[in-house]
């Protein structure tokens, strides 16, 4: 495998997480199983029923049909569920790659550090293996004039051999991902072409036959407590929502949350208040306590997990006014008329960041995060979306469901999907803090130390809580 890739062509792979796509992978593969149990009692009612009438035929007819339905679904969700193992086993092996090309370009990126600081916003912008491209061949006479004064000789040896590294590692891991979701689509389409195409009623009209048949409904109650009506670990079954498109302003899932939270108290907030000492954390926690058990029932989390991240954040001594001027200042260095030549990311001290990593709410929910959470899709957010997310983010609330379903996404995608809340260790949910923290990060000192702070701090809000 030779040639190479920046990270601008692998940086989806940070956000791509093995664990989720096999956790579709077992919910297809459930539903296969579900489907197999019921085609045995198919068959025998379909050849075991012997009777004479007028209806007879049509009787077994439709039970034929019915059984073939069933078998035909069967093999197309295997198929799904065998496609998706498959390209889970290649993105673990695209990650490795990926991440093995983001230790070299973090070095590389402190070695260029040793030789000066960007100055201009592309400079800023720019990615270690792109700066390091720029510095060891000026481009043009301008380009020549701003690098007269760095002497790069010294560190061209190593620079050169991390530039490459990166590059190498970053193509191995757009290579092998591309090629298995090449295979795997094809593999899905394939699958998706054994199921039935079959419509009831007219389009737009279907009926709703489990609320109208008084003997579905009890079937379904009835059935509701078998192993394969859900995953191990999973929480209630949430509503089935498609991603909001541009022109939908609140989301099924916001309105979901909306309606969940009308019918609990009042909560405490932390806007204009920062909360700077044990007592403060364990009051706000204590005076929350119905909102953040509504919210990890909801999630199917631990409530202790959210009580310790919610100690952890509430106590970052920074009111939430801040997070408004934060992201004020972090979209005008953005915009092209703002604080050029300064990026959002190289602003100074905690203002440093990207506009939608801006955190909201007591529990410091990112932007970005809230909008995945609540069913928007964060690279293509409208302005009147981005708003309505960023309001709900500051209501402590809605604030508390959204981060308890970010908390159930980060207990799935680091393989703890199946571990029912109430058997998590305390090593298990310290490991979701810290993801909780620094993200695809979040091995990193800074995410860790979070981590180490949650552990101890477990058993104040655990008491809190009571």
């Amino acid at each position: 495998m030779s040639g190479q890739a920046h990270h601008e062509d692998v940086a989806f792979l940070a956000e791509c997480s093995p664990a989720l796509v096999e956790r579709n992978a077992d919910e297809f593969r459930r539903l296969r199983d579900l489907l197999v149990e019921v085609a045995e009692p198919a068959r025998r009612a379909e050849t075991r029923t012997q009777w004479q009438s007028e209806g007879s035929r049509t009787y077994t007819g439709r039970l034929t049909e019915a059984r073939q339905l069933v078998t035909h679904l069967a093999e197309g969700f295997d198929r799904a569920a065998a496609a998706l193992y498959a390209y889970a086993m290649a993105l673990t092996t695209a990650r490795s790659h990926y991440d093995n090309g983001r230790r070299s370009e973090r070095a590389l990126a402190a070695l260029i550090a040793a030789k000066g600081t960007a100055v201009t916003r592309t400079a800023q912008a720019a990615e270690p293996m792109r700066r390091w491209e720029d510095m060891r061949a000026a481009t043009g006479l301008l380009d020549g004039l701003a690098e007269l004064t760095l002497d790069v000789d010294d560190i061209r040896e190593e620079a050169d051999r991390l530039h490459d590294c990166t590059g190498d590692d970053f193509h191995r891991a757009r290579t092998v991902e591309e090629e298995a979701r090449a295979v795997c689509v094809h593999a899905l389409r394939q699958a998706r072409a054994l199921l039935p195409d079959y419509r009831t009623g007219a389009a737009g009209r279907r009926p709703d036959l489990y609320a109208a048949m008084a003997a579905l409904r009890a079937e379904g109650a009835e059935a509701r407590g078998g192993p394969l009506t859900r995953l191990p670990g999973s929480g209630p079954v949430p509503g089935t929502y498609g991603s909001a498109g541009p022109d939908v302003l609140v989301s099924p899932q916001l309105r979901d949350v909306r309606m969940r939270v009308a019918a609990l108290p009042d909560a405490a907030d932390t806007y204009w208040t920062p909360v700077v000492t044990d007592a403060m954390q364990a009051d706000w926690i204590a005076r929350n306590k119905e909102l953040l058990r509504a919210a990890a029932l909801h999630a199917g989390l631990p409530e202790d997990l959210l009580a310790g991240v919610a100690w952890q954040e509430v106590g970052g001594y920074q009111p939430g006014f801040l997070d408004d001027v934060t992201g004020a200042l972090r979209e005008q260095a953005a915009a092209p008329w703002g604080l050029s030549p300064v990026t959002p990311e190289n602003l100074p001290w905690r203002l440093g960041g990207r506009p939608d990593e801006t955190s909201y709410g007591p529990l410091a929910v990112q932007l970005r995060r809230g909008a995945e959470v609540l069913g928007y899709d964060p690279a293509h957010l409208t302005d009147r979306q981005r708003a309505v997310v960023e309001e709900a983010l500051q209501d402590p609330r809605q604030n508390a469901f959204v981060a308890a379903g970010f908390l159930a996404r980060i207990k799935a995608e680091c393989g703890l999907a199946d571990v029912p809340a109430d058997l998590m260790t305390p090593a298990q949910m310290r490991e979701v803090a810290a993801r909780y923290n620094g993200g695809p990060y979040w091995d990193l000192p800074k995410a860790q130390g979070y981590g180490d702070r949650f552990a101890p701090d477990l058993d104040r809000a655990r008491d809190a809580m009571r």
